[in-house]
This record gives C-alpha cells, sequence and structure tokens, in this order.
C-alpha cells in the first residue's frame, strides 16, 4: 500500500465544537547519548488549570502555577536495563506528594521490555508511588527505545561501512514489531 501523504493529507482535526479549555498537561521527554556509553532518559509533566482554584495544601492555585509538575530521568544501557533512577516532584497537590520519588530508585536493575508496565507498577506504583510519575514512564519506555535505535541508526549511516549490520540490526526490530502497528503489519495491509 502507497503512503496517503500527500498535499491532501489532513495536518490538524476537525474543527471542534464551541469549548472552554479547563486542563493543560504537557509531557516532554528527551533521549541522550552520554560520553561513557550509556543512555539517559528524561521525562517531565506538568498539569496546569486555565483558572484558579483553592487548595488546602498550596492556597490559591492560579492558572500560571502547574497543579502537578514532575521530572524523572533513567539511565539505561544498550541493552535496556535501568542502572540509576531519579525523580522530583516540584509540585503536587499534597505535601507528602515527594516522599514517592524515595520509591523511584526501585527501577534500577529492571529491563525495559515485555510486561514493562507491571513491572513499574509493582516497583514505584501503588500506595508508595505516585500516580503521575508511574504514568510516565510508559512514554518513557517508547522514547528509550527511539532514542537506542536511533543512535543505532546514525552510528550505522556514519561508518558508512556497516549497513548489512544495520541491516540485520533493522530486520530484528521488524520482526519484534510484527504487528504492532499498521506499518509493521504482517498480512501486508
Amino acid at each position: 500500500m502507497e503512503p496517503i501523504y500527500g498535499y491532501e493529507h489532513p495536518t490538524d482535526l476537525s474543527q471542534p465544537a464551541e469549548r472552554e479549555e479547563v486542563h493543560k498537561r504537557r509531557i516532554y521527554c528527551n533521549g541522550f547519548v552520554r560520553r561513557d556509553g550509556l543512555f539517559d532518559i528524561e521525562a517531565e509533566l506538568t498539569d496546569h488549570k486555565t483558572y484558579s482554584f483553592p487548595s488546602d495544601f498550596r492556597g490559591e492555585v492560579m492558572p500560571d502555577m502547574p497543579f502537578h509538575h514532575m521530572k524523572v530521568r533513567l539511565t539505561i544501557t544498550r541493552d535496556l536495563m535501568i542502572t540509576a533512577a531519579e525523580a522530583v516532584t516540584i509540585a503536587g497537590p499534597y505535601a507528602v506528594c515527594p516522599i514517592a520519588n524515595n520509591v523511584f530508585a526501585n527501577l534500577v536493575g529492571i529491563q525495559i521490555g515485555p510486561g514493562w508496565r507491571r513491572k513499574v507498577s509493582a516497583a514505584i506504583g501503588g500506595n508508595h508511588g505516585c500516580t503521575h510519575i508511574t504514568e510516565l514512564m510508559g512514554p518513557v519506555a517508547t522514547i528509550a527505545y527511539q532514542t537506542l535505535y536511533g543512535e543505532d541508526s546514525r552510528q550505522a549511516r556514519q561508518s558508512g561501512n556497516d549497513i548489512k549490520k544495520h541491516t540485520n540490526s533493522h530486520n530484528q526490530r521488524s520482526n519484534e514489531l510484527a504487528n504492532s502497528c499498521v506499518a509493521y503489519a504482517v498480512d501486508g495491509n
């Protein structure tokens, strides 16, 4: 099937009904190649309301103040093993929220891969963790894959003499991603 991108390809959603924005969530994720051969994956989450509201812990929360603001960093090896994990809660609805950062180091020694969400939930979720930081680990895993595979491809292109290895690596990834989306559909549709 030919790609359907082109001049007629939509670049936005349809016109919405008349509405008022009341909540904004922003998630930023970045992958870094470190000089020591490891990789840092960082993510940041913020939630804002578009109106002021009272908070027992924080007083009046204004629209320019994040209601939630968390940052995380995982350091991973080339085989997606977590070697370091750090989280900080900059803003939360309750005074106790930053305590959830204490369990984030429980991710050290876990490998990103099959069962990731279950492993994360067991390590940092529940009554000792933070729902928002736990949810953030889904996009973090995606960025980890994108960072490593993108870096592998970049290195192969730069070396110029490792195209066969890159092709084999690409084929292995294609097999691992079989039927994960329309682009990797095995039935060819």
